[in-house]
């Protein structure tokens, strides 16, 4: 069985945070998936996937090495900070890609089903740090989230929605101040993002890229149920902002699947 497809049998899943890379902290990711009854840790993007760099393939070898001991599989959607690239080699019908035994890739619009709960993943973001990278080398135009994308997501329910961005409507927090054409970008891709977690009727949003770990609720009106009924109706999803490597509070949650409850982590783990 291809193992990022079907599995209903799983019923625990560790999310984690951006990992930039970072091999030590995926390796303890790991580890702390097999102790706490995760067989898979599905990673928010900013994974670190540069294949063509003597860092990043090392990266991505000793990240299988690291699921091979632990008996975890890891897979990732796309970030801002991932090769695009390299990426779009990978696909063929926007499906999950294997990038090494036990590293998948999860693109844009993918959709499975994981312990009898519908899941989609939406990858993508706006670099706010762009005029600090290169062309080609650690920054791609086409790195952000479009419509094609969200279309692709399609609108039947989803019970949980994994994206690399945050949909507008959530306060962030952030205590970035971004220039006003940044700014514009930033909020194109984040609106993509709650018009998929609306048109999807998500009932949980986890995401990474903004370093943030936080819980927060998305809330809209559900105008098909309103002219249907006659009344206003609402519509709302749990969203899940997680921090990046090192943070050892927020960086990830388990989630339980069957109940949808996530679990930040203990002190010690």
């Amino acid at each position: 069985m291809d193992r990022a497809t079907d599995q209903d049998d799983i019923r625990r899943v560790l999310i984690a945070g951006d990992t930039h890379g970072n091999t030590k902290w995926v390796t303890h990711l790991t580890k702390v998936a097999a102790r706490s009854g995760c067989p898979v840790i599905i990673q928010v993007g900013d994974f670190g996937y540069f294949p063509d760099h003597p860092d990043g393939s090392r990266f991505i070898s000793a990240v299988d090495r690291a699921c091979e001991a632990n008996g975890v599989e890891l897979w990732f959607i796309d970030g801002n900070h991932d090769d695009h690239t390299s990426l779009a080699e990978l696909e063929h019908g926007h499906v999950p890609v294997h990038v090494a035994e036990h590293v998948t890739y999860l693109p844009r619009g993918t959709r499975l089903h994981l312990g009898g709960r519908a899941l989609g993943f939406l990858g993508g973001a706006f670099s706010v740090d762009w005029r600090d990278r290169t062309a080609g080398i650690d920054w791609w135009p086409h790195e952000v989230t479009d419509t094609d994308d969200v279309a692709r997501l399609g609108t039947e329910r989803l019970d949980v929605l994994i994206a690399h961005d945050a949909p507008a409507g959530v306060n962030l927090l952030s205590s970035w101040r971004l220039p006003a054409e940044d700014q514009v970008r930033a909020d194109g891709v984040r609106e993509l993002v709650a018009q998929a977690t609306m048109a999807t009727s998500t009932r949980l949003l986890i995401h990474g890229h903004w370093h943030h770990g936080y819980e927060s609720e998305l809330t809209w009106i559900d105008r098909a149920a309103a002219e249907q009924s006659g009344e206003l109706t609402w519509d709302s999803t749990r969203v899940v902002g997680l921090g990046c490597d090192g943070d050892s509070a927020r960086g990830w949650i388990v989630l339980d699947l069957p109940t949808l409850d996530a679990t930040w982590p203990i002190a010690d783990a």
